[in-house]
């Protein structure tokens, strides 16, 4: 019957031929590079989309003497740097015949001589605590550039605060052109402020921006709350005027002596705000012996 059926009705081996195809195709082993899929149904032109590669970064910092907050310090930016695969760099001496805060510069200029992989460094201050540790640090350059015509161009990510610019905490691409913009700070340097002391590195810095448009041009501000919060006990915002808020990212406990009374203001704030911290799960990235 079924043969006479096949015979009178050729369509009918056209539709067993092709059931008999496909029962074919899908019970090769899916691993078979010559598998027909839905995918034989689509343009083979159409371009793959190419993953996001996450900026490298190395995140530095120094510390020379022995403050209450060392542990919570260090736990916190080591922890950060091991849940995202990041670079942990930190010195404890100190040689700048400049100033002690212009030893950051000594080690810029050392990091980026050494030629490593990094895209970029994250220098911060020890007076910092990274407030949510889901926030890729790497995520936020690529939003801070993401609108620039050419984003290879800007070496610097910078935020300023109530007095201008401030330096707790900022991103240098790790390339050699910033150390010709350091060279130049440093020259500013020897210039007199308006007041007639000393510019610190962060003032020098301020300096050569006002005065070079080249030098300007390298730099890029961003809001002080995505990577340099204050706490409103510390109300020193920029012109956003927004201090920090829990689940934002970094907090800076910046000239904390000057703001908040105690024989330890720094050590203070930065226990009051521990308990603010989004640490993650140490599991799910600690290394384990």
């Amino acid at each position: 019957m079924l043969a006479r059926s096949l015979h009178k009705q050729p369509t009918l081996w056209l539709f067993l031929l092709f059931c008999g195809f496909l029962f074919y195709q899908f019970s090769k082993d899916p691993s078979d590079s010559s598998l027909v899929g839905l995918d034989a149904f689509t343009s083979k032109d159409a371009p793959a989309k190419a993953p996001t590669k996450s900026p490298k970064i190395a995140i530095i910092t120094f510390i020379t003497q022995n403050p209450s907050y060392l542990h919570l310090s260090l736990k916190n930016k080591d922890h950060y740097a091991r849940r995202h695969g990041y670079d942990l760099i930190v010195d404890y001496e100190a040689h700048s015949e400049k100033g002690l805060m212009w030893w950051k510069y000594a080690m810029i200029e050392r990091l980026i001589k050494k030629k490593r992989d990094w895209d970029w460094i994250w220098w911060m201050d020890f007076d910092t605590l990274i407030t949510n540790t889901n926030i890729k640090v790497g995520d936020v350059v690529d939003e801070a550039l993401a609108n620039v015509t050419d984003p290879s161009q800007i070496d610097w990510l910078l935020s300023h605060d109530c007095n201008g610019l401030n330096f707790g905490s900022f991103l240098v691409r790790n390339h050699e052109r910033p150390l010709k913009f350091i060279d130049d700070v440093v020259a500013m340097s020897t210039n007199k402020k308006e007041d007639g002391g000393d510019p610190s590195e962060q003032d020098a810095t301020a300096m050569l921006i006002k005065a070079d448009p080249k030098s300007a041009a390298r730099t890029m501000q961003i809001p002080q709350t995505k990577i340099n919060g204050f706490p409103q006990e510390i109300a020193c915002f920029d012109e956003d005027h927004q201090g920090w808020e829990p689940g934002m990212f970094v907090l800076h406990f910046a000239g904390a002596w000057a703001h908040v009374k105690g024989e330890d203001p720094t050590g203070q704030m930065m226990r009051k705000y521990e308990g603010d911290i989004i640490w993650g799960d140490w599991k799910d990235f600690y290394e384990q012996a």
